[in-house]
């Protein structure tokens, strides 16, 4: 069980303490607060997950609420997410946020949580579990943001052409209905999807993949990424290689290392969540529900934007990234 560590009253030169996929931090702006707040992630790692938590515990510490962040280590780990749910229900937590690895596995956790009058609310995605619905959720559609990137592509690649996927974690909930949507955002046109790997999402692994895809598909048009962390290791991929805007990279996700990608001309089309705004949100839903406040609608779908090298001037950043000296 984790205990609580220290209090923070800046998160902006202050990170949580991690420990082997486990973490606690305690957060209030002045006293330490009667109600606590249980955040349940895959992981820490990577641009979307460090956005959406620094906006959650920003959020928090504006609020005054008790924050305990648990990080399940990664996508193989689904078994770690359910204890650390368990693990929040025994504390006593009086709202838990997650993005469910798997949310089949997280029926059984989530019914203790709705037994305890825990609200439940989904950090990121509009599911906590497949048969225990959410009291709220902040989130953005997975499925329109594959179909948006499923019209980059056409935008991209306008008279069709060849596409190599890197489709996200397996088994991850986001990564298979964004690519499940995007692929029928491209039926009936001349873009086709010559070979799809699912991996890990980290950008090492990324440009590994790429590599072999370099080699063995010489004439591929475009890389689809899941998300920035792939996207990137693919970008530096075709980098390395020199084939910048030869090959072409699509990806959601715009952390600083997509932003640098796209303006030395290594990605092409990159369709941003508001990553920040989603940690946020979920925290001002749980707040209301703490309250016994009744939503006008479940689910808070926070827009996206796509962004180009002729867009990226117009993009506030603030909402999609956490400070630069911000680490979860």
């Amino acid at each position: 069980m984790p205990v609580r560590t220290s209090i923070i009253s800046n998160l902006k030169r202050a990170s949580p303490l991690i420990i082997s996929g486990l973490a606690t931090l305690v957060l209030a702006p002045s006293a330490v607060a009667d109600e606590k707040i249980g955040i349940a992630m895959p992981t820490n790692a990577g641009a979307f997950y460090s956005a959406v938590l620094y906006g959650a515990m920003n959020e928090a510490e504006r609020l005054g609420y008790d924050v305990v962040v648990l990080d399940a280590g990664g996508f193989a780990h689904p078994e770690t997410q359910i204890d650390h749910i368990s693990n929040l229900v025994v504390q006593g937590v009086d709202a838990i946020l997650t993005d469910p690895i798997d949310p089949a596995t997280l029926n059984g956790a989530m019914r203790q949580a709705r037994a305890a009058g825990i609200a439940v609310v989904g950090l990121g995605s509009p599911v906590v579990a497949t048969d225990v619905e959410a009291d709220a959720a902040s989130t953005s559609s997975q499925c329109d943001l594959g179909k948006q990137m499923a019209k980059g592509a056409r935008s991209v690649l306008p008279e069709g052409g060849t596409i190599v996927s890197l489709a996200g974690p397996p088994g991850a909930y986001w990564a298979n209905e964004r690519y499940r949507c995007f692929k029928e955002g491209i039926e009936g046109t001349d873009i086709k999807i010559i070979s799809e790997r699912y991996s890990a999402g980290d950008a090492a692994t990324a440009l590994s993949i790429t590599n072999d895809f370099l080699q063995r598909f010489p004439d591929a048009d475009l890389i689809y990424a899941a998300d920035d962390t792939l996207g990137v290791g693919a970008a530096r991929a075709v980098q390395q290689v020199g084939q910048c805007g030869t090959v072409k990279v699509l990806m959601a996700g715009y952390g600083e290392a997509a932003e640098e990608m796209l303006n030395v001309g290594c990605a092409q089309y990159i369709v941003a969540q508001q990553t920040v705004l989603i940690g946020r949100t979920a925290v001002r839903l749980a707040d209301a529900l703490i309250k016994g406040a009744t939503l006008d609608q479940k689910i808070t779908q926070v827009p996206f934007l796509s962004v180009t090298a002729e867009t990226a001037a117009s993009v506030d950043v603030s909402l999609i990234r956490q400070p630069a000296d911000w680490k979860p």
